[in-house]
């Protein structure tokens, strides 16, 4: 349960909409990201890594698969580096950092 107020959703919720809208328009994204991109989705992903796993065992190769669970990256994460990565990588600038 999310315990900002309705304004600060209202606001994360119009941010979040026009920096997926800059990174699309500007294809900005992975070409394998699936996350936050309109007609991607975990199905999307899982079909995509089933077919790469059949693939390479047709090919008589080895395939692993590992995990990792990145649910508390973000909490963990120096902040001044996604400021860094979204100014120089993406182009967010000035006030939209903070």
């Amino acid at each position: 349960m999310s315990n900002l107020p309705f304004l600060s959703k209202i606001l994360e919720k119009l941010v979040a909409k026009r920096l997926v809208t800059h990174l699309s328009s500007h294809i900005l994204h992975d070409n394998l990201q699936s996350a936050y991109r309109t007609g991607h989705s975990t199905e999307t992903l899982l079909l995509k890594v089933h077919r790469d796993i059949v693939e390479t065992l047709d090919r008589k190769c080895m395939a692993a698969f590992v995990l990792f669970d990145l649910s508390a990256a973000f909490d963990v994460i120096d902040h001044k580096i996604i400021q860094t990565r979204f100014e120089h990588s993406f182009g967010v600038t000035g006030s939209s950092l903070y």
